[in-house]
């Protein structure tokens, strides 16, 4: 980039509240995102706690479960 292109970008000034509200944006973004991955994580447990009863094995993990779809061919 050139100088003379470089005076010619658009410089946006963003005051701290600005900064702030776009901060209480991103915050919540990310606290929806962590609330999704540990509801998703307690489902995993509760299957395979449900799978080691139904198949009548122990201590199955999320990552065995992964396997055990995929070697039935089921789409992940």
């Amino acid at each position: 980039m050139t100088t003379t292109t470089a005076e010619r970008l658009p410089v946006a000034i963003l005051t701290a509240d600005d900064i702030l509200r776009e901060a209480a944006e991103a915050l919540r973004e990310a606290d929806a995102l962590r609330d999704a991955a540990r509801a998703s994580d307690a489902r995993l447990r509760v299957l395979c706690r449900q799978y080691d009863q139904a198949a009548g094995v122990w201590g199955f993990q999320p990552h065995h479960l992964r396997r055990a779809c995929e070697a039935r061919g089921l789409k992940i």
